[in-house]
Formats: C-alpha cells, sequence, structure tokens
C-alpha cells in the first residue's frame, strides 16, 4: 500500500502543484531548482569532488538506449553508471510496465535530432 501511494505522488506530484495554485501556474519552480541543483552538482564534480546523482544518459543498464540512473561524475563529466540495484516484484512489473514507452520516446527524441 506505501509503494502505491508512493508510486502515485510520484507520477501526479506535479498536478498536485497546479491544483494547489488553482491554475494560477504550474510546477514549473520544482523542475528549475532541480535543474539548478543538478548543473550545481556537475560544476563540482568539474572542479574535481566526486558527486554521485540520477542522470539519463547513454546507458547498458537496460536494453534501452538512454536510462535514467545514479551515475558518479567528476572532472571528466560520467565517471561511472552505477547499478540500479535489486527491484522488488512491484517495482519490476511497473519497470517492465514503463520500458516499451521510454524506448519509444528515446526513438522519437533521437529522430529529432536526427532531422536537424
Amino acid at each position: 500500500h506505501f509503494l502505491y501511494i508512493v508510486r502515485v505522488f510520484l507520477e501526479f506530484g506535479g498536478d498536485e502543484v497546479v491544483a494547489s495554485k488553482a491554475g494560477a501556474g504550474s510546477a514549473t519552480l520544482s523542475m528549475a531548482y532541480a535543474g539548478y541543483l543538478f548543473t550545481e552538482n556537475l560544476l563540482k564534480a568539474l572542479r574535481g569532488e566526486e558527486v554521485t546523482q540520477c542522470a539519463f544518459v547513454e546507458s547498458k543498464l537496460t536494453d534501452a538506449q538512454y536510462f535514467a540512473s545514479p551515475v558518479r561524475f567528476g572532472k571528466n563529466g560520467v565517471e561511472e553508471i552505477l547499478p540500479l540495484g535489486e527491484l522488488s516484484a512491484y517495482e519490476k512489473a511497473w519497470f517492465d510496465k514503463m520500458m516499451p514507452e521510454l524506448k519509444a520516446q528515446i526513438q522519437k527524441g533521437v529522430d529529432f535530432v536526427c532531422k536537424k
């Protein structure tokens, strides 16, 4: 039951932000803050600090060309793509359900870039 609540919150969290603003805004500030934190950590890594954070990168962890997982960053950018860890049966079911859509969206992005 707890995992269901967490999954729904993560899936629809942005909708809750919009609803709480009564249509007067969006979850853009949250995305901007996440972008700031990501950029700040990348700059730390380029300065020589070891930083581990999740990132959507080209990866061999799954059969998708790109995947989001913990990544260790350093002076040279991506130093190591870390494993996901063991998934519960519940997580594995959602993982398997999500993969076809993820691969389709990746291909859509690749096709878009190749047209440019």
